[in-house]
């Protein structure tokens, strides 16, 4: 579902998503993989419409990006060439994930394993683990149960801006959470609507560490969003995993 997902939402992703302070966000990502990273050489996996992975880019790393949505992959694209960083980016899904080369470290930044079901988290931490060299690193954050279904569950939201206006519904349904978006997007005089659907999965934290060392990982660091204490109703959880 993620690869279609993302068919209306790409061409704006980045420019609605202003809960997120992607600057300091992508500072504390460079700052963690500073100290936690041998080389320099990695992925940016789930990459989206590829903030971070042209940030890291700018910033002295060898990253490519990947992502399993085209719509997102042509977005990550036009906006490497217009910023003229030079960013290589290749269609893949999160759950079968390979690498030509053994890398320094993977990072998946929003939500990316929120889109693999319960049953598949162990197998796609396999997948990284096995592209990943001794010592190499893995960082990721999911969005948090209490989010999920807490926050986003059976709730509507929206926004209006000169471009597009767009509602968003969201069910909850046993251990995940299907959103679906309309969005109507201004075409001259006239509005086109689109739709889309997304499904996240709740994982909680004991089920991620598991999976993690079940895989071959040593967990270093597990906190809140940008570091925070971890707390019962803490939003967003970052994780940060070395290859043994």
């Amino acid at each position: 579902m993620a690869e279609k997902a993302y068919n209306a939402l790409a061409p704006y992703y980045e420019q609605l998503i202003t809960s997120c302070d992607y600057e300091q966000w992508s500072q504390y990502v460079f700052t963690k993989l500073k100290a936690y990273s041998k080389g320099k050489v990695g992925c940016d996996l789930a990459c989206g419409s590829g903030y971070f992975t042209r940030f890291l880019k700018k910033n002295g790393y060898s990253v490519y990006g990947v992502d399993c949505s085209e719509s997102m992959l042509l977005e990550a694209v036009r906006l490497s060439n217009e910023q003229q960083i030079f960013v290589n980016y290749q269609k893949q899904d999160l759950k079968n994930f390979k690498s030509f080369e053994k890398l320094d470290f993977v990072t998946v930044i929003n939500d990316g394993f929120n889109y693999v079901a319960q049953k598949d988290l162990k197998k796609s931490f396999k997948s990284v683990c096995s592209s990943l060299k001794k010592g190499g690193v893995l960082m990721f954050d999911v969005s948090s149960s209490y989010k999920l279904k807490n926050i986003l569950a059976n709730n509507l939201f929206g926004e209006d801006t000169d471009e597009l206006t767009y509602l968003w519904f969201n069910t909850l349904n046993g251990d995940s959470v299907k959103m679906e978006l309309t969005f109507f997007i201004k075409d001259g005089e006239k509005y086109l609507r689109k739709d889309e659907s997304h499904l996240q999965y709740c994982h909680e934290v004991e089920d991620i560490k598991n999976a993690l060392l079940e895989v071959g990982f040593e967990i270093v660091e597990i906190s809140g969003h940008l570091g925070e204490p971890l707390e019962k109703t803490s939003q967003r959880i970052n994780f940060i995993a070395i290859k043994k």
